[in-house]
C-alpha cells in the first residue's frame, strides 16, 4: 500500500495514523515532491549602500539570491543590477557604491567593496557553493542506516536532484501504530537542521 503525505508551508513533521505494523513490516519512500534543496543560509548585512545594510534571505538556487539582491533599493534607486546564465555570475552596481560583508564575498566570489557604475562578474556553480548535502526523510522507529555504532530512522537521503530510485525499503524495530515522519535537511559538514518548507510538499510511503 502507498501512504500519501501532504503538508503546507512550515516545519514538516507528520503523525500518520495506520493499522499496526510488525518487525516484519517493511517501509520504503516511493516519491518525494518538495522544493529544491536549501543552497545557502542567510546572509545578515550581506551589502551595506550609505550605511543602510541589506540582509539577502536563505537560498535554494542562485537564482534566488539574483531576485534577492534585484530588489534591493536605496534612496529610491535600485542598489544593483544581477544576471545568472548557468555558471556566469554578474553583478552591477548602481549610483552608489556597495560594501560586501565577508562571508557573502566569499559565497558570489566578488570583491568586498563594488565601485558605482561598475559591473563584476564570477563563476558560480551550484554543486560547489552549495553548503547543503541532502534531505534526510526520517520515520519514527524504522531500521534505517547504520551511524555510530547503531542504526538511525533514517529510510532515505535525497539529493539535489530528487532522484528516490536508490531508496529500499526499511523494516520497523518494533510494533508501530503511528508513522512518525519527518524531514531534515543536512548540511555538507554533518549539520542536521529541521526542514521548514516555503511552500505545500507531499510524498508516498510503500509500506508492506
Amino acid at each position: 500500500m502507498i501512504v500519501d503525505v501532504q503538508g503546507a508551508a512550515g516545519t514538516v513533521v507528520q503523525s500518520i495514523p495506520i493499522s499496526a505494523l510488525t518487525t516484519n513490516s517493511t517501509v520504503k519512500l516511493k516519491y518525494f515532491h518538495f522544493p529544491a534543496l536549501p543552497l545557502l543560509d542567510e546572509f545578515d548585512e550581506a551589502l551595506t549602500v550609505n550605511s543602510v545594510k541589506f540582509t539577502v534571505p536563505a537560498s535554494s538556487s542562485i537564482e534566488d539570491i539574483v531576485n534577492a539582491l534585484d530588489g534591493f533599493v536605496q534612496g529610491g534607486n535600485r542598489v544593483c543590477y544581477v544576471w545568472y546564465n548557468s555558471h556566469e555570475f554578474e553583478l552591477c552596481v548602481g549610483t552608489q557604491a556597495i560594501t560586501l560583508s565577508a562571508a557573502f564575498a566569499a559565497a558570489v566570489k566578488l570583491p568586498g567593496t563594488l565601485a558605482a557604475n561598475t559591473c563584476y562578474s564570477s563563476s558560480l556553480f551550484e554543486a560547489s557553493v552549495s553548503i547543503y548535502s541532502h534531505y534526510a526523510v526520517q520515520i519514527a522507529h524504522a531500521r534505517g542506516h547504520w551511524s555510530d555504532h547503531e542504526y538511525d530512522s533514517v529510510i532515505a537521503k535525497v539529493r539535489r536532484d530528487g532522484d528516490v530510485s536508490a531508496a529500499h525499503s526499511r523494516y520497523f524495530r518494533g510494533p508501530v501504530h503511528v508513522l512518525e515522519l519527518s524531514v531534515n535537511a543536512v548540511k555538507r559538514d554533518g549539520t542536521v537542521v529541521a526542514y521548514v518548507s516555503p511552500e505545500v510538499w507531499g510524498l508516498g510511503l510503500q509500506i508492506v
